[in-house]
């Protein structure tokens, strides 16, 4: 199996390149933080696709995990993580600027929804593994294009 599919479920120690950059055809959906990184993006490509974006207003003090919301979680180990959930298009768009999670992946479908206390079984290339839902945090309003 290729490094790529082992590190679906896990966005650290892994980054895009520019040219591995996906531009989405069409209109699509990115979150305030995206819109952000897009319009401060080096690729000329990136800016203008941004153009055709709808920029998700910022949600500042979330009640579920939603797009923009990071989840933090706790794995049976113990481990705690968080993720910032995206669309699959910003994802391609901008590239992974932290610890974010498509919502078309597999922790990224688990999450969505949430609430705190929840727990989500999610299956990764690893195995099944229960992730409890132990904060969620919003985006920052300032950032907003």
């Amino acid at each position: 199996m290729s490094k790529a599919f082992t590190k679906e479920d896990d966005a650290a120690g892994f980054s895009l390149s520019s040219s591995t950059l996906a531009i989405p055809p069409g209109p699509f959906r990115i979150t305030t933080t995206g819109a952000r990184l897009a319009a401060e993006h080096a690729d000329v490509r990136v800016r203008e696709a941004l153009e055709r974006a709808e920029i998700l207003p910022a949600v500042v003090d979330p009640e579920r995990a939603a797009l923009g919301v990071t989840v933090r979680v706790r794995n049976e180990h113990d481990e705690e993580k968080a993720y910032r959930l995206v669309s699959p298009e910003e994802l391609a768009l901008v590239g992974l600027d932290g610890a974010v999670a498509s919502v078309d992946g597999p922790i990224g479908r688990a999450l969505l929804g949430a609430c705190v206390g929840d727990v989500r079984e999610v299956a990764l290339p690893r195995g099944r593994q229960e992730l409890e839902v132990v904060a969620l945090e919003g985006e920052d309003a300032t950032t907003s294009s």
